[in-house]
């Protein structure tokens, strides 16, 4: 038996796909309202996603095109429900708690048609960032300014975040409810902010030598360098990072007055500060540190 096969909207895709009918039920009226109306159970042929699509056809309302030919105004819903265009973000399993379950109701109210909502939704997404992110302010606007002073977006994200904090507002304060277009870029612009603060942060990590800033993140590496040295070996963090400190080289200044600060208060007892001076053929002399 021959699987029938039709085009179909694929939700993981994001696009018509092809799609195999894995099942199928018919049913017909010809009495007070006439219709034809088929529920069928379908997988994608690209990725084998399941839906269910509920065509309903009004032959009621039918209409002559031509002298052979008539038209039947046709209406198809596919479950679960889907934005047009849009691909699930990749790494959603990364974002925090609070932030993905605000993030996956803005889809669903999305896909409801419940716009106003979606509007909302995600002005409150932006909100929930701010909140994990400990970035504070007395308002939304201060806010996103921060997140850009603070090196998390770039100048030009927050410009666009200040465009999705003008249509949550509206749609809070006014009732306005957004166009589907404005909401489909509005939720390409939160979905790169929650890429970028979250998802990509993950992915690049022992991937790709980033900057490090933060001290964190420099005392993880720094944990890892001092395995490869032995108790007693005195070096300077140049020493100790050997080409990795092109990784903390901007903000070295910084980074080593704190190291210095929590080994004197005893927070780190892997490291004790040793002799200054001259490394190898370094211009300056260097504050060297002895292993525990």
């Amino acid at each position: 038996m021959t699987t029938k096969k039709i085009k179909s909207h694929c939700r993981y895709c994001g696009q018509d796909t092809n799609h195999s009918v894995l099942s199928e039920h018919n049913e017909s009226s010809r009495d007070e309202y006439s219709f034809d109306r088929v529920y069928q159970i379908v997988e994608c042929l690209g990725c084998d996603t399941k839906s269910f699509r509920d065509v309903f056809e009004e032959v009621e309302h039918a209409y002559q095109i031509s002298d052979t030919e008539w038209e039947v105004p046709t209406s198809i819903t596919v479950y679960p429900r889907f934005i047009k265009d849009h691909r699930s973000l990749d790494g959603e399993y990364y974002l925090p708690s609070l932030v993905g379950r605000i993030y996956k109701e803005v889809l669903l109210a999305f896909q409801e048609d419940a716009l106003i909502l979606a509007g909302l939704g995600l002005r409150g997404t932006v909100e929930a960032v701010c909140n994990d992110l400990e970035v504070s302010g007395r308002n939304l606007e201060i806010r996103i300014s921060k997140l850009a002073t603070a090196g998390y977006i770039s100048r030009k994200d927050a410009e666009r975040l200040h465009g999705i904090r003008f249509m949550g507002n509206d749609a809070a304060h006014e009732i306005k409810k957004p166009k589907t277009a404005q909401l489909s870029v509005a939720l390409k612009i939160v979905e790169h902010l929650l890429s970028s603060v979250y998802i990509l942060e993950e992915e690049v990590q022992d991937k790709i030598d980033t900057l490090i800033t933060e001290f964190d993140q420099f005392k993880s590496l720094l944990d890892k360098k001092l395995k490869q040295f032995t108790a007693g070996d005195e070096l300077p963090i140049i020493g100790l990072f050997g080409r990795d400190i092109r990784r903390v080289k901007d903000s070295l200044a910084v980074l080593e007055t704190e190291l210095m600060a929590k080994i004197d208060s005893g927070e780190i007892t892997a490291l004790a500060k040793g002799k200054v001076d001259k490394y190898h053929s370094s211009k300056h002399d260097l504050q060297h540190y002895v292993l525990s």
